[in-house]
């Protein structure tokens, strides 16, 4: 029986997993830098968490997402992306009525949309995001927007650009769908499949259309701008000169309306040119959703939130060889040449462990040579080897594979020596832990 991997997943392993691990270590970080406390959701929701929130309308709900009926005849679907089950969380528990708000939430986990595998976009992918929920002031939503640069920037990305735009208040909103679709009427037979049912659900998904005879047609279509309320246009306003302020890199995109029913008010992708110029284009996005906590059964709250694609970020990364020397190694590599040291050396590999060392064990006996060899590929700083003389004379033999130097220690003293050695008591000392991202 031949079983692979489903087309749009993919196997992560060795060095791989260490990249996922130290990019998402670097993004909790930066989360709790900004005051974001964790949650985590269950991977699947009932159905309707997703028609409602993130509305009919999306190309989400209408063909990317995974959807069963459970044992108990209840429709079940894997989430295909996170802050509706953040929300609906917060509403269940009552978080929102028992702390103090505004609730900030960061989250990391799988999602899963039936979409078309690409470079960085896979069907099963991981997500961060953060959501910002009770919020009033538009500092708030520049401050949301800023983490999302920082996250960025201090993973190694430079010339990270925000694209902004404002889809208004209710009222705002009202007065241009009325406009888009005295637009598009005219044009309804030439539009495709899609965008005619978007005219009819949400006529703003039309200016998403990635058609390329749609595409162009959105280009001519009426601009929300003109169509804000003074209350929208100057809240739009105090966001853009609070970027500025903090020297966020900025421009107004009138195109911009993202894929999910639930925004309005401010939206924003991040955008990422390479040094050679390569155009990446948008690496995550967000934007204000205002009614989505009351839908969901909770008070009138005003929210915000962004989201990255793990695997996009590192393939990114990858590309811009930002990854290179991501490896799985170990800092203590020990060999028991004789099964007589065996369980000696198996104490001994405890009590490095204990001390916070990565240590390997190489119980298998082979010449010196061959281990040595297996250490190296571990990528291994020190051997420690344990024959059967040094064990009668309670000593180890240290080799630094780096210098070749070699050196006996009394095995009491062997733990306390490696942390000297290594500069760091306890811990290992690789350059590129600490600096592979700079």
């Amino acid at each position: 029986m031949d079983i692979k991997q489903p087309k749009g997943t993919k196997d992560a392993l060795f060095g791989e997993v260490e990249a996922l691990e130290q990019v998402e270590q670097a993004l909790l970080n930066i989360a709790k830098l900004y005051g974001y406390a964790g949650i985590r959701t269950p991977i699947f929701e009932h159905t309707e968490l997703f028609t409602r929130s993130v509305g009919d309308s999306s190309d989400i709900v209408r063909k990317e997402m995974y959807t069963f009926t459970d044992k108990g005849d209840r429709s079940l679907t894997l989430r295909p992306e996170l802050t509706a089950g953040v929300i609906r969380s917060v509403v269940e528990q009552k978080v929102v009525h028992s702390y103090d708000l505004p609730l900030k939430l960061y989250y990391l986990g799988p999602a899963f949309r039936y979409e078309r595998p690409q470079l960085g976009r896979l069907r099963q992918f991981h997500q961060f995001g953060v959501e910002h929920i009770g919020i009033t002031s538009p500092l708030s939503v520049a401050e949301t927007i800023a983490t999302g640069v920082t996250v960025l920037e201090m993973l190694g990305f430079q010339g990270v650009s925000v694209s902004l735009n404002s889809l208004g208040d209710e009222a705002s909103r009202n007065a241009y769908k009325t406009a888009l679709k005295a637009y598009y009427e005219p044009q309804l037979n030439d539009v495709c499949e899609d965008c005619r049912q978007r005219y009819e659900t949400n006529p703003l998904r039309m200016l998403d259309c990635k058609v390329p005879a749609d595409h162009d047609r959105a280009k001519n279509a009426p601009k929300i701008s003109d169509y804000l309320t003074p209350i929208s246009q100057a809240y739009f306003q105090s966001v853009q000169s609070a970027l500025s302020a903090i020297n966020v890199q900025w421009h107004h995109d009138e195109q911009l309306v993202r894929g999910l029913d639930y925004y309005a008010d401010c939206v924003f992708e991040y955008h990422y040119v390479s040094k050679t110029g390569k155009d990446y284009g948008a690496i995550g996005a967000g934007g204000q959703y205002p009614r989505l906590v009351e839908e969901l059964g909770g008070p009138s709250l005003m929210a915000v939130g962004f989201a990255f694609g793990i695997e996009r970020i590192i393939a990114l990364l990858a590309d811009a060889g930002r990854l290179e020397g991501v490896r799985s190694y170990v800092d203590v590599y020990i060999i028991s040449m004789e099964e007589a040291t065996d369980t000696y050396a198996f104490k001994l590999a405890h009590n490095f462990r204990y001390t916070n060392f990565k240590t390997e064990l190489n119980l298998e006996h082979r010449s010196m040579k061959s281990s040595i060899k297996s250490a190296v590929k571990r990528d291994a700083v020190y051997a420690v080897i344990i024959g059967v003389e040094e064990m009668k004379n309670n000593v180890v033999t240290i080799k630094n594979l780096q210098t070749q130097e070699q050196q006996q220690v009394p095995v009491q003293e062997v733990v306390h020596l490696m942390q000297h050695l290594t500069n760091q008591p306890g811990h290992h000392h690789h350059d590129e832990e600490e600096g592979h991202h700079e």
